[in-house]
């Protein structure tokens, strides 16, 4: 189950030390201690809204749903998994628009390619064969209409409160203390003003009494980021909170910027595979004004249709699909079990009013893998795969009083995330009875195990298919081993590790891990966090994961 760093448990990378090369155990290398992070903020340059221009020049919008791939595409060969992207030099759709009016959107630019993977396919994309077998599929007959008609969220706060001034300080003496130096404004390579704390205390309760808010410096916002990860009681993965990549947009509000950046995000976390933790933190909620939201839970998620008293792909997001199409998405022809769901964003500022608007996610910015199994050869042709990044997209992250809607944030997947939730729930792709009947195993009853026989041998087919493709991708054990490291450098530190137990430890062999055999601080409300509104979590179609 993807879990965010406040609700994923995905582990975190250093941004310079290049550790996501797998190794023969399949273990993603970390340097043991965090390196610095880089902190990128966008270019200063006029665009034709009197704003900063993102990325390349714009590219032409289409209006419509993105071309669906030609049917006369290859289909992967062969039993070796592949992590899925379209050709870098091929035509990618652009991002959509669901208003005719909306300006063109921004391609960003493509990640940079790394040493090659083993198994990385760079053909166009192709529709994927569809099973023969399986719950997800429908018999006949074509998909029911959206059940619901959705408009803007309703009770969209236009008007926030001024920023508690006492909150403000009781962050900056924590960002002040821990420094890099003592009285420095330094952490981890971002340079902060050269300022006393006292002094940039006085500055901002000066700034509260006069705008209501106060802007964070690079050095605070990036500081308050890492330790909202720090703080995450549901991550495993936190031992690399100092290592956060920090993408500063918050000069951006209108949503189709929004949208191209969260693009850009895509391509700069992923980067083919060594995939780096990052968050995009875009404008925050301010008296004068809103920021922008982005109401999927995360970035890349496949979408569900009711069809036939059944679900074709992903149950969970059902209710987010018809939302989608609501707004006049129009899904590819023929759908299928793991069609990406469109971007909805909300823009800030002066675009608020505007309501959501939906934005394709280019074929090109979403790596996927193709699941297969190292011993059984039949697992290839259950067709199923899964999507190498996990962007939490529609938490809050709150920093010294200061609330940003829009802050999209990831680590990469543990294992049995996908494996043993995703593809095993009952209430998602519920694919534990085929695989067990194809394993030959006996279903008859709960006591022969076929349930937990079936989970693993998922998760180990998620876990090979990902390492052979040379994406980034955590084991349990090794994971559980690196947060008691974790636990122990907090400890030393003299700081409370908050800890959601039933999160931590693991869905499969918990325990056969030592994150099972041992008693944690209690999760808190305190200090920089992520978390999520009731109006995320209505669109979010419950508690995101």
């Amino acid at each position: 189950m993807a879990r965010g760093m406040a609700t994923m448990a995905v582990v975190g990378t250093s941004a310079d030390a290049d550790p996501v090369s797998t190794p023969a155990d399949g273990s993603p290398v970390v340097a043991d201690t965090a390196d610095a992070a880089t902190t990128t903020v966008a270019p200063d340059a006029t665009g034709t809204r009197g704003g900063p221009v993102l990325g390349p020049p714009p590219g032409p919008v289409t209006a419509g749903p993105r071309t669906a791939p030609d049917p006369a595409s290859p289909a992967t060969v062969g039993p070796v998994p592949a992590a899925r992207t379209a050709d870098p030099g091929a035509a990618t759709a652009p991002l959509v628009a669901a208003a005719p009016a909306a300006a063109p959107a921004v391609a960003p630019a493509p990640a940079p390619a790394p040493a090659a993977a083993p198994a990385v396919v760079t053909d166009r994309p192709r529709p994927r064969p569809r099973p023969t077998t399986g719950p997800a599929e429908p018999t006949s007959g074509p998909a029911e209409p959206p059940s619901t008609s959705w408009g803007a969220p309703a009770d969209r706060a236009t008007t926030v409160p001024a920023v508690d001034p006492a909150e403000a300080e009781e962050f900056l003496r924590q960002f002040f203390a821990e420094a890099d130096e003592p009285g420095a404004t330094t952490v981890k390579g971002v340079a902060g003003p050269a300022v006393t704390v006292d002094e940039r205390i006085a500055a901002v309760r000066e700034e509260i009494a006069r705008t209501g808010t106060y802007v964070h410096t690079t050095a605070e916002l990036t500081f308050g980021a890492r330790v909202a990860w720090r703080n995450s009681a549901r991550c495993i993965g936190r031992l690399y909170w100092r290592s956060l990549h920090l993408r500063d947009r918050r000069h951006v509000t209108a949503p189709e910027e929004v949208a191209a950046e969260c693009v850009g995000h895509l391509d700069d976390a992923t980067r083919r595979g060594r995939i780096r933790s990052t968050i995009t933190i875009f404008a925050p909620d301010t008296p004068a004004a809103t920021g922008p939201r982005i109401w999927n839970e995360q970035l890349v998620r496949y979408a569900g249709y009711r069809t036939g008293g059944r679900v074709l792909g992903d149950p969970r997001h059902v209710g987010f699909t018809d939302h989608a199409r609501s707004l006049g998405w129009v899904p590819p022809s023929p759908m299928g079990r793991f069609d990406v769901l469109p971007l909805v964003v909300s823009g800030g500022g002066e675009w608020a009013e505007k309501g959501p608007q939906f934005y394709d996610v280019p074929a090109a910015s979403v790596l996927e893998v193709d699941l297969h199994h190292p011993d059984h050869s039949w697992f290839s042709d259950l067709g199923l795969r899964w999507h190498a990044l996990p962007v939490i997209s529609n938490m809050r992250l709150d920093i010294g009083g200061v609330s940003y809607p829009a802050a999209p944030f990831n680590g990469w997947y543990m294992a049995t995330e996908i494996g043993a939730r995703n593809l095993a729930d009952a209430d998602r792709y519920d694919m534990l009875r085929e695989v067990a009947e194809k394993m030959g195993l006996d279903t008859s009853s709960d006591r022969t195990m076929w349930r937990d026989r079936s989970a693993v041998e998922l998760t180990l087919a998620v876990q090979h298919s990902f390492d052979v493709a040379g994406v980034s991708m955590a084991d349990h054990h090794g994971e559980s081993e690196r947060f008691l490291r974790h636990l122990e450098r907090e400890e030393q530190a003299g700081r409370k590790c908050p800890v959601d137990w039933s999160w931590i430890v693991p869905p499969i062999s918990g325990g056969l891990t030592p994150v099972f055999h041992r008693y944690y601080d209690e999760p808190t409300d305190t200090g920089p966090m992520f978390r999520v509104d009731p109006q995320a979590a209505a669109w979010g179609a419950g508690c995101p994961m």
